[in-house]
């Protein structure tokens, strides 16, 4: 496995701030709105890029020549399982012999195995959505270019051989094709798709229809096959485009997808009973979702570019992120803008995002999550952006933790580096908003400095849970900005790797959150939940191996509990303290690591 373990990390991150600068204008340009399925490269073998970069270190999980992940919307391609193991997944094709399929690698807990040398499909496939499945097993929808759906799933992951099977689509329509799949219920038995067709299917032809499956024995069958869900038929849409939607993470029967797209409208679809009934959430309206017959012309409109995230908290908030695209028509076909600016974000206590999605008013609102902006140097400018079919903050992706702190990543290009072509590369940037406060961190670019110079970074997949506390993520990366399968007339053929690696976000903590005392170096987080009823969490960070304790006193100094622990291995611990017996009022814990101590104030209510 190649491995690059950086020796200089936090000085070489910048952060930028909401108000340094003016929003980049970059020209936008328009492309067909209909989604890419079927490209092939040439022949030809293809090699590791060797001087990839991340911000704690990058594991290379395997390589693609075949350099288009998505045409809009990230699929859920990384999974950290309840054990610390995780498996990676990314659409793959080194020349056009081996054909295209799903990349796959497994993190054992220890290590991610050595890259793969083949697709785990049988079939030419691609756009892979993985999940776990079964007792201790893991399962890949992908498409066919002409038959349906191929899943793939195994007992044990990690380990054995994929069994496969296609579902098809409807009569008439069999090529399903850009699935999403999640999985539910005991042992992830209950598998959900969601998917378009590649034909017209129920009076939706433009582009295409969007279906729901459900199966409650592990694929085995369908018992929901073919489904338009009430509201996202031919009476209110003419259709939806490839990559315009993503499943957020099941809370027990509760699941739920997002849908934003350039010609539809941007809207949460949720399920309380695992799939049999849906309520729609609208979030910004389209006036073009459902265009009269004969329409040849549209004006120029602002709307969604079709790269959507979603998310529900521990409290049932919904959280969506979608970047900001448009479109228009002329003669009768319909285009799409790419290249505009703004990433936005939205949650269910907020009203409906307005239309116009002018960026000083999304920000006045608490909307606007990214953008893109010149550099404070004269110089500093956007040049050329490549096309991605998407906006120039685009590809996010939400984690939403047990406390209720939600991260954000996403892809947007950057002022640094731009190439010898003059295309300006694209970063990795990330902001937190913790459940305490109001507003959302700074934007931060986490491949800022001389370490990341002329290296791009797009197609951002973030698993939706933290080990020890940090985010895990895959992406693409490479010396070559932008995609050739996207824009073969102005992009080269090259080759790619995909890159598995960790966000420490303890940098973008707010004061007083994270505590830092002596020489040791260990590290003790502010109490979760604070105030607290009942059981709270205080999360270490141990330099070495020490004993642990937690003594609690009252306002008056008083001792009233004392917790003795073993001796604890270094690294990320999550202390449980049960303060049901304690009356209410202020409190102080301090925690006691070998010599250190730490101390900090607790409410209990």
């Amino acid at each position: 496995m190649k491995k690059f373990t950086l020796f200089i990390m936090v000085l070489c991150i910048s952060a930028m701030t909401m108000a340094q600068v003016k929003y980049s204008m970059v020209a936008r340009k328009a492309i067909p709105a209909g989604a890419i399925k079927d490209k092939v490269v040439p022949s030809q073998p293809a090699n590791y890029v060797a001087n990839s970069k991340s911000v704690l270190e990058d594991i290379i999980l395997g390589e693609t020549r075949y350099d288009m992940q998505t045409n809009g919307t990230i699929q859920n391609r990384i999974y950290l399982h309840s054990d610390g193991t995780m498996g990676g997944t990314w659409t793959r094709g080194t020349d056009i012999n081996s054909q295209r399929g799903t990349g796959y690698n497994y993190f054992n807990g220890t290590a991610w195995g050595e890259p793969p040398t083949a697709r785990i499909e049988t079939r030419r496939a691609g756009w892979p959505s993985y999940y776990p499945w079964g007792v201790n097993g893991e399962m890949v929808v992908t498409h066919d270019d002409y038959l349906g759906l191929i899943i793939c799933k195994r007992a044990n992951k990690g380990t054995g051989t994929w069994t496969q099977s296609i579902l098809a689509g409807p009569t008439g329509a069999v090529d399903i094709s850009w699935p999403r799949m999640i999985t539910n219920g005991p042992n992830h038995n209950y598998v959900h798709i969601i998917a378009t067709t590649f034909s017209e299917y129920q009076g939706l032809d433009d582009p295409y229809a969007l279906l729901y499956y459900r199966s409650l024995d592990g694929g085995a069958t369908w018992d929901k096959k073919d489904v338009i869900i009430p509201q996202l038929d031919s009476l209110n849409y003419s259709g939806f485009n490839g990559d315009e939607y993503a499943w957020g993470t099941p809370y027990g029967d509760t699941i739920y997808f997002a849908v934003s797209g350039p010609w539809v409208d941007s809207f949460i679809m949720k399920s309380t009973d695992n799939g049999n009934t849906w309520t729609k959430i609208p979030v910004l309206s389209n006036a073009h979702k459902l265009l009269p017959p004969n329409v040849q012309n549209v004006p120029p409109f602002r709307s969604s570019d079709g790269a959507v995230a979603v998310e529900m908290d521990h409290n049932g908030v919904l959280h969506m992120a979608f970047g900001i695209g448009g479109g228009y028509m002329a003669s009768g076909t319909k285009y799409i803008f790419i290249n505009q600016n703004g990433l936005v974000y939205w949650n269910s206590t907020m009203p409906m995002v307005t239309d116009s999605l002018d960026l000083d008013t999304l920000q006045a609102h608490g909307q606007l999550l990214g953008y893109v902006s010149n550099g404070p140097n004269p110089g500093d400018t956007i040049l050329t952006a490549p096309n991605y079919r998407v906006g120039l903050s685009s590809f996010p992706q939400l984690t939403i933790d047990e406390y209720n702190n939600v991260y954000a990543i996403w892809s947007a290009v950057t002022w640094e580096n731009p190439s010898a072509t003059l295309l300006n590369y694209r970063h990795i940037y990330s902001r937190i908003k913790f459940h305490d406060h109001a507003d959302w961190t700074d934007m931060k670019d986490m491949n800022s400095g001389f370490l990341y110079l002329f290296q791009e970074f797009a197609y951002p997949s973030m698993a939706k849970q933290l080990k020890n506390w940090k985010l895990q993520v895959i992406y693409q990366t490479s010396d070559q900005p932008g995609s050739n399968i996207v824009d073969p007339d102005n992009i080269p053929i090259h080759d790619c790797n995909i890159v598995a690696f960790e966000i420490d976000p303890s940098g973008q903590f707010p004061t007083g959150t994270i505590e830092n005392k002596g020489v040791d170096g260990n590290i003790v987080m502010q109490n979760f939940p604070n105030p607290v009823n009942g059981i709270t969490h205080i999360r270490v960070n141990l330099a070495r191996a020490s004993e642990v304790a937690i003594e609690v006193n009252n306002i008056t100094g008083a001792k009233v509990m004392n917790i003795q622990r073993d001796q604890m291995t270094p690294g990320n611990h999550d202390l449980l303290l049960d303060v049901s017996a304690l009356s209410p009022g202020i409190y102080f814990y301090t925690v006691t690591m070998g010599s250190e101590k730490v101390t900090k104030k607790m409410i209990v209510q």
